[in-house]
């Protein structure tokens, strides 16, 4: 098997738990099945999963998902994705404060 790009994981800190077993089909496929698919969705609606595996065969599917590019900025921008976390952690906190009027404001950013 060639692997292009190789990312490790030198330790996981996280438990798992055992979800029973599956067979490889005819097409060298297994299916996840659909009582870990709802577990996964009620997370985040996966579109994909990276795979990692490691010397003993086992194999770990961390779920992805998709975002538009137009919003992937925000991601490769850490001072404004903290702005954003900081600023939903202070709404959730409900430090809020009303804005009279928007123009002003805007230009006084």
């Amino acid at each position: 098997m060639k692997i292009k790009k190789k990312e490790f994981i030198n330790h996981i800190d996280r438990k798992f738990i055992s979800a029973g077993t599956r067979t490889i089909d005819s097409k060298n496929r297994i299916t996840i099945g659909e009582k870990i698919r709802k577990l996964i969705s009620t997370q985040a609606e996966a579109d994909k999963f990276q795979i990692f595996f490691n010397e003993e065969g086992d194999i770990l599917l961390r779920p992805m998902v998709s975002i538009p590019i137009r919003e992937a900025w925000i991601y490769q921008n850490p001072q404004a994705l903290k702005s954003i976390r900081q600023g939903l952690a202070e709404a959730k906190e409900e430090k809020t404060e009303k804005v009279e009027n928007l123009e002003e404001f805007l230009e006084d950013l």
